[in-house]
């Protein structure tokens, strides 16, 4: 077992705890490279700069920090990490090691979150270092059997680590003012100068990453050796590629190509205007493709298919494979987008892209405030913008007679 541990424990600098000894015992004897935080403020910048760990050893109760306005006379309540890990997503083995008993409640809060990947122990009192040491270990490598789909992540983030810094480092030594010649390139060019600098990069990274043999080998090797088994593989498979397709935006996001709006109850509107052309003072107007919620069912009535004869489609082998190749978007003249984003939690609606009605142009004061918290991703975006202006570029060309048919075939 290799890699990196955060060891986040309030004792972990003080040379008389056996926090401190188990520390130095992690330093001494295992492969693994061990980082101490002794406060709940240093772990929260950890956490938000450091991307690759493979545990995080975490105490539970930490003494609260003073500063000069506090009375030494008062004990303050010890603080908790609970609100930390709860509210940040941590993709990691979380080892709780504490004192004192947690809660059930507590237990069953964090397990929501984080399933069997984090993992509940309680610190032994004696002072044989040298078995708590080992039953950490025991735990983090058990906790790893049980989670094998965590190791290609794992092997994934160390290989952006390196090529990020590879990168950067070789844009530097070209021009140390890359960032601003780009940027300022993109602005003159009339296109958003932040989307350009970073998707520039993006692309770089991605050609890096893709030639790495140690994530490509791990890939053919976990995808040859699992075998995990979901419960209900059509609505986990709908949740996979709802998070695909779709990306829940953050507060201030930019206006972005393939924004998702609601305009009205059920008439819903993706952006199709290319980022390069939103930034425009010349053009106060942006291209949609509409539809409405209920097109996908009458749709599905006009395939002669309705959801409360779901099972009975599925015995029709010929019905089924006509319907499911609809997802496949094979007909030019319409778009399926599927376990599309029209409410929370909600996977197996999908949207219909009607291209013969759908295109049309909104000033921006008509679409203010109307913007949905999800985008369509790339390519996916690009597919439907490439699609859309296949359907409406479309040349109708005279058949040709069978007899030249039947020539060409000798």
């Amino acid at each position: 077992m290799d890699g990196v541990i955060l060891f986040a424990d309030d004792q972990v600098f003080n040379t008389k705890s056996n926090e401190y000894k188990l520390f130095c015992k992690f330093n001494s004897d295992s492969e693994l490279s061990v980082l101490p935080i002794d406060n709940l403020y240093s772990l929260e910048k950890v956490l938000s700069s450091v991307s690759t760990y493979r545990a995080l050893v975490l105490d539970w109760n930490f003494k609260h920090p003073k500063d000069d306005s506090d009375d030494d006379d008062i004990q303050l309540p010890d603080e908790t990490p609970f609100e930390l890990i709860k509210n940040n997503l941590i993709y990691s083995l979380i080892y709780i090691y504490s004192q004192n008993p947690i809660g059930d409640d507590t237990q069953k809060k964090l397990r929501e979150s984080y399933h069997e990947k984090i993992f509940f122990a309680t610190k032994d009192n004696s002072q044989d270092v040298d078995a708590e040491y080992q039953k950490i270990l025991d735990g983090i490598q058990n906790s790893e059997n049980s989670n094998k789909h965590m190791e290609v992540p794992f092997v994934w983030s160390q290989t952006i680590n390196k090529s990020t810094q590879q990168i950067f480092s070789e844009l530097e030594k070209a021009d140390p003012n890359w960032i601003k010649e780009i940027y300022d390139t993109a602005k003159d060019d009339g296109t958003d100068p932040n989307f350009e600098v970073i998707n520039l990069f993006h692309n770089l990274l991605n050609e890096l990453i893709v030639q790495n043999d140690t994530l490509t080998n791990s890939l053919s090797k976990y995808t040859i050796s699992n075998n995990n088994v979901v419960a209900d593989k059509e609505e986990a498979l709908s949740k996979l590629y709802h998070r695909i397709y779709y990306t829940k935006l953050l507060s201030g996001a930019p206006l972005m190509t393939g924004d998702i709006f609601r305009f009205a109850e059920n008439e819903y509107g993706i952006l199709l205007t290319p980022e390069c052309n939103m930034n425009s003072k010349k053009d106060d107007a942006l291209d949609f493709l509409t539809f409405n919620r209920i097109d996908f069912e009458s749709f599905l009535t006009k395939k002669q298919y309705s959801r409360d004869k779901y099972q009975d489609m599925f015995t029709k082998d010929k019905q089924k494979k006509e319907l499911l190749s609809q997802f496949n978007n094979g007909n030019i003249g319409y778009h399926i987008l599927p376990s599309f984003p029209f409410e929370d939690n909600t996977y197996n609606i999908s949207a219909y892209i009607d291209f013969k009605k759908a295109f049309i142009v909104k000033q921006k004061s008509d679409f203010e405030n109307k913007r949905t918290n999800f985008k369509l991703n790339s390519p996916y975006i690009y597919q439907l913008r490439q699609r859309y202006l296949a359907y409406a570029g479309r040349v109708g060309v005279p058949a040709i007679p069978p007899s030249l048919g039947l020539f060409n075939l000798r």
